[in-house]
């Protein structure tokens, strides 16, 4: 012992020893000659394997080494086996376990901590490069339930006008649960009592809160929840809520982290939703509402490469407000943008959720019907004719006005480019009108033979 380090033999191989092995390793002043316990997958004989240490199932081959100190973690040396040797037990072992203890509980929270706050960077980058709000909603969701090991969760926005929660995103509940994504905020109910709160609520056990029987949650059997109100420029946007199952507490770090979740997630939502909202305003007619002239030319390229490449007709309608300059010369051009404001609404009431309307110019006015025959195509242009001969236009100046269009439909791949598609369908138009307005011509060449079914 003189001049080297403290041979140590150890007895027992439970977690305690595994950290005490991780402790002496490779110290100066320290050797552990082996170890011994009857299990050979114990934790610390693992440990021992794979860092070269003699492992022994029989304490007796262990006692047998030149040892300085024996460290009797099991209180399983006999008095014949301590005589003659230096051995820590008894108390004194129980001392080591529980510094060990406190050694292993401190790390695994330092850990618990890191990882917590790894996965909440990771989340902030993450829905930092996310544009798109629904995929936002999901991520939120997937980090929140992951860090706080939950089963189920779901974010919930505020519809402040309605009264009402909006279902926006979930993870864990039955198919039913979806379906119910909106609900009135009742006064003196558990949703009210979650928007009132300056921080989380913590429910360990519904059944003991009587008063919080909110229907959605006895139905999927819920039974603890943490709920954080989400808050962007001091106004309440939203619920972030992870649920289980069964009753359980929720610690001091994972109500932190879920708070830390919840003022992340506000402030990107708020962000993404004004990102949205620009992206929107730039492409979009501020008369009309409708799509702008460049959107329009954007989108038609996309689809017709998109027809190109699977074999697809593309159906363009132009149309153009019959005798709009009689309007404009009568009442000046604010009435005529009236008109055309009301003609915008009809045009979107009027069509398919796939068709992209959009003002090219003036007042005149494009449709993309996106796989649809030129058969097809006229009798869409057709209904949306009728719409707006059947519908008056009125208002204070005006008074009541019967408002015609006219329009020519083209399709591709008859003309094979962009420009070619604008320019057939801008011809029937012009023959359309020639023709005595108020009708739907086709292109040169197009017969409406057969109409597909329509989508």
């Amino acid at each position: 012992m003189k001049g080297g380090p403290i041979r140590i033999a150890i007895v027992g191989a439970d977690e305690a020893a595994r950290s005490l092995l991780e402790i002496i390793h490779n110290h100066p002043s320290i050797h552990a000659i082996g170890i011994a316990d009857d299990n050979l997958d114990a934790p610390a004989m693992a440990h021992a394997r794979a860092i070269g240490l003699a492992t022994e199932t029989d304490l007796r081959v262990l006692l047998k080494q030149k040892s300085d100190l024996v460290v009797d973690l099991s209180d399983r040396l006999s008095p014949a086996q301590k005589r003659g040797r230096t051995v820590i037990g008894g108390g004194a072992a129980h001392l080591i376990r529980t510094l060990i203890g406190e050694k292993l509980r401190s790390q695994n929270k330092s850990e618990k901590l890191l990882t917590a706050y790894r996965a909440i960077y990771n989340l902030s980058l993450e829905l930092s490069s996310q544009n798109y709000i629904p995929r936002l909603y999901a991520t939120v969701i997937k980090y929140a339930t992951d860090l706080t090991e939950t089963p189920a969760g779901s974010l919930a926005m505020f519809d402040e006008q309605q009264g009402e929660m909006v279902l926006v995103a979930s993870k864990g509940f039955s198919k039913g649960f979806a379906h119910t994504y909106r609900w009135k905020v009742r006064q003196g109910g558990l949703t009210a009592h979650i928007l009132n709160q300056k921080g989380a609520l913590i429910v360990e056990d519904l059944r003991k809160y009587p008063q919080f029987d909110n229907p959605i949650f006895l139905a999927e059997k819920i039974r603890a929840l943490a709920a954080i109100p989400l808050a962007a420029e001091g106004k309440i946007v939203g619920i972030l809520y992870v649920n289980d199952f069964k009753t359980r507490a929720f610690s001091t770090l994972e109500t932190s982290i879920l708070q830390l979740i919840a003022t992340i997630t506000a402030t990107l939502i708020e962000r993404a939703k004004i990102m949205e909202v620009t992206q929107l305003i730039a492409i979009t007619d501020e008369l009309t509402g409708l799509f702008n002239h460049r959107h329009f030319l954007q989108r038609l390229s996309v689809e017709m490469a998109r027809a190109g490449r699977y074999h697809h007709e593309v159906t363009l309608a132009m149309l153009d407000i019959d005798h709009f300059k009689r309007y404009n010369d009568a009442y000046g051009h604010l009435q005529g943008n009236e008109i055309l404001k009301w003609l915008g609404k009809v045009i979107r009431a009027s069509l398919r959720e796939a068709d992209i309307p959009a003002r090219y110019g003036g007042e005149e006015f494009a449709i993309i019907m996106p796989e649809t025959s030129a058969a097809d195509g006229k009798v869409i242009a057709e209904r949306l004719r009728r719409a707006v001969q059947g519908t008056p236009f009125q208002n204070d100046v005006l008074g009541t006005e019967r408002v015609t269009v006219s329009i020519g439909v083209a399709v591709f791949p008859d003309a094979a480019t962009p420009h070619a598609l604008i320019d057939a369908s801008d011809k029937a138009l012009y023959r359309a009108k020639a023709g005595g307005r108020n009708r739907v011509c086709l292109a040169a060449g197009r017969h409406p033979a057969r109409s597909h079914s329509l989508r």
